[in-house]
């Protein structure tokens, strides 16, 4: 593995030199910082290969890092781990620009995995500036629109199988019988964005518009996959709520 510059953002005195020793074993080069402040004056004199971003910090948090972080160096890995996981946090993120979200506890071998599918990836992939920061979704709005809603060919429907569009899926199997939806100019560009990621290594999350990037270090068993039991939840308790409000 390519030795990288990297810096751990970890109030927690424990994890945060659990982390520094296991990448200094690799050889990396390691810096730390207790706070979020402490972290972009690292960054003042630094540009990082890596960073390690706790989600809740003293100062400013991982988000507000991870943000901070993009704009001095669009290149920097930001991977944010957290104690207290959420959708909404997750989703804001990846959007962000964050390569992964791992809820503690994890593997300390998923970070050397999550940086390995990050460079692979980023050897053919053009450098992006983040994506503006907007409002996080309300709990009563979809977390998982389907590509037919959002490319407006269907009203309103909600996606409860995180973006697998293939088979699997009756309704979207059902629309791509038809062929004036195939030849739909307004689904043409979520039908293409599908079949680039076939086969490579990257969510499939990053169908939904709020997610820019993400690696995808469970080779899409899902089943294994933090990342999508936090979505999967939230779309369980948003058709729990529907099915309540239809029910009174």
């Amino acid at each position: 593995m390519k030795k990288e510059s990297i810096l751990v953002v970890e109030d927690e005195d424990i994890m945060r030199e659990s982390l520094v020793d296991w990448f200094s074993s690799e050889d990396h080069k390691i810096d730390a910082a207790s706070d979020g402040d402490k972290a972009l004056e690292n960054f003042n004199l630094q540009n990082y290969d890596v960073a390690i971003v706790d989600l809740k910090l003293p100062g400013r948090d991982g988000l507000s890092v991870l943000s901070e972080v993009r704009v001095k160096n669009p290149r920097t890995k930001v991977i944010i781990i957290t104690a207290y996981p959420s959708v909404d946090t997750a989703v804001e993120a990846m959007r962000r620009g964050a390569i992964d979200y791992l809820p503690k506890p994890f593997e300390l071998e998923r970070l050397t995995m999550s940086m390995q599918k990050a460079r692979e990836l980023a050897v053919a992939a053009p450098v992006e500036m983040p994506v503006p920061v907007e409002a996080p979704p309300a709990e009563e709005e979809l977390t998982c629109p389907c590509i037919w809603h959002q490319a407006e060919v269907v009203k309103k429907r909600i996606c409860t199988l995180g973006y697998q569009c293939n088979s699997e899926c009756s309704f979207h199997a059902a629309m791509m019988k038809n062929q004036k939806n195939r030849t739909d100019p307004r689904i043409k560009p979520f039908l293409e964005k599908l079949n680039a990621l076939v086969g490579k290594n990257q969510c499939r999350y990053t169908l939904n518009g709020q997610i820019s990037f993400r690696v995808c270090p469970k080779l899409y068993h899902c089943e294994q996959c933090e990342f999508d039991h936090i979505c999967q939840d939230a779309v369980d308790r948003q058709l729990a709520l529907k099915a309540a409000r239809r029910k009174s």
